[in-house]
């Protein structure tokens, strides 16, 4: 009787080449974890009025994504724009997520920064702050991160950014600080966000001399309407065993956000 490999191992072998048929061999398949990026603006519509908060939305954008690890990026928390609700927390009720929140700058009552949720528990939770030049009066930068185990026992951390917006010795400073933050961690640092920046620029460059980029398409994120630049990345560590299965531009759900969320499946 012919023996067959299973169609996934197959389509593994397709696209991953030697390093998957090594592990055919091994009698270990590879598995593989769905991430997404996604700046949601708030939940507020680009089309609607400044007062329409829609989490359901951005929950329905994650939930069809099949993401199991989100990196979020202009998140409210019990802000008076956002109706004093706690966003990420709702978002992690809505999809039965964990969530993590990093606080970047108060607003409104409450406070606006990044988040995390992750299908599985996060441990050692923290939010790191990120460097800016000396006498800078905008934004503060963070860094919201925890650990993670993937199924099959790999240990990563997981981490949500949005770099600034106005300077680009800002970004500068704080590509740098993540590659220095990368390097000081015990497991591979998978990092999604908005890096307000384009690949050629120097910011960028100092994070793919550590970082791979998730992406071989760097297909545009921005504008969510017929968008032109691509400002929303993932990157792993160049030496993890990750690589790029699939990749995917959430033009469907356009309505949601200024941003395209952006996910790459990964198999380890």
């Amino acid at each position: 009787m012919k023996k067959y490999l299973p169609f996934h191992l197959v389509m593994l072998i397709a696209l991953a080449g030697c390093s998957t048929s090594r592990n055919s061999r091994s009698g270990t398949a590879a598995r593989q974890v769905a991430v997404l990026t996604y700046n949601v603006h708030h939940a507020n519509p680009p089309s609607e009025s400044k007062d329409v908060i829609n989490l359901d939305t951005i929950a329905h954008a994650i939930r069809n994504s099949g993401a199991t690890l989100v990196a979020l990026q202009e998140l409210d928390s019990v802000t008076i724009r956002a109706q004093k609700v706690f966003q990420l927390k709702a978002l992690a009720d809505k999809l039965g997520m964990h969530y993590y929140y990093g606080k970047a700058i108060p607003y409104e009552g409450g406070g606006y920064g990044v988040g995390i949720l992750s299908k599985y528990p996060l441990t050692d939770t923290r939010t790191v702050v990120l460097p800016k030049i000396a006498g800078f009066k905008g934004e503060d930068r963070v860094v919201a991160m925890g650990r993670v185990e993937l199924p099959g026992g790999k240990k990563v951390w997981f981490a949500s950014t949005h770099l600034d917006v106005t300077k680009e010795e800002n970004r500068q400073l704080q590509s740098n600080a993540i590659v220095k933050l990368a390097a000081s961690l015990d497991a591979p640092l998978l990092i999604g966000g908005d890096f307000n920046a384009t690949d050629e620029k120097g910011g960028m460059q100092s994070l793919f001399a550590y970082f791979a980029d998730a992406s071989a398409a760097k297909a545009p994120t921005i504008p969510n309407i017929n968008p032109k630049r691509r400002i929303d990345y993932i990157l792993f560590p160049k030496t993890a065993n990750f690589r790029l299965i699939s990749e995917h531009v959430l033009t469907e759900s356009a309505y949601a956000s200024d941003h395209l969320g952006y996910q790459a499946v990964l198999a380890y």
